[in-house]
């Protein structure tokens, strides 16, 4: 099931509920005439189940941005939220650390990432273009736009993670995968692990990647 299936599926049956009290006490106060009734118990039993569940929709979207354990259920194994750091090779044998902030909603996310030598110069920075979660697979793709200190120049790429795991019904705490810049086609392969839910600082994040 994805997050959207998640989502609906919880209005759904908090709609179902709450319509079945109005059925129960609310409609049958609502007499008029037999003729009328006919008329308007239909149309307002249709009206008042689009209002509500349009009201717990509003709600439950407001509360994820509250309460992260909400967003945690409902995005389910699909959960990538927060800080994320790892590191890989240059072409010239150097480490290279990675930061990566995933800034996640449940319809939408976007990546933000920089890299840094070991003595903290900044390396590059990317943002994501698009994103893609397959929960059945644990696989992250996305393509993103990337700006290399060194060459002065933006160029485009793509990233592929799989997700390491307990289940498939369990959000990932390390991703291990690749990506590749579109200008040479090299794969730079990283494994990257979440240290915080909340995005921290890219120096913090990279104090810890260092360690």
């Amino acid at each position: 099931m994805t997050p959207e299936q998640r989502f609906h599926s919880y209005v759904t049956a908090g709609t179902v509920l709450i319509m079945f009290y109005f059925i129960q006490h609310i409609v049958p106060l609502l007499t008029f005439t037999p003729s009328v009734d006919q008329l308007i118990k239909p149309g307002v039993t249709l009206l008042s189940a689009v209002g509500i569940y349009k009201s717990l929709a509003s709600a439950l979207v407001k509360i994820t941005k509250k309460w992260r354990w909400v967003k945690r259920k409902l995005l389910g194994p699909s959960y990538v939220n927060g800080t994320w750091i790892g590191k890989f090779e240059a072409s010239d044998g150097e480490p290279i650390y990675t930061v990566e902030h995933f800034e996640q909603s449940l319809s939408s996310l976007k990546i933000r990432g920089q890299a840094f030598h070991a003595d903290g110069r900044s390396y590059a920075h990317w943002k994501s273009i698009a994103e893609t979660i397959d929960e059945a697979a644990g696989i992250l793709t996305y393509t993103y736009i990337c700006d290399k200190n060194r060459d002065k120049t933006s160029f485009q790429g793509i990233g592929e993670f799989q997700f390491e795991r307990d289940d498939e019904s369990s959000a990932p705490q390390c991703i291990k995968g690749y990506s590749a810049d579109l200008i040479d086609g090299l794969r730079s392969e990283n494994r990257e692990k979440k240290i915080s839910e909340n995005l921290l600082s890219f120096e913090d994040a990279l104090a810890a990647a260092k360690k």
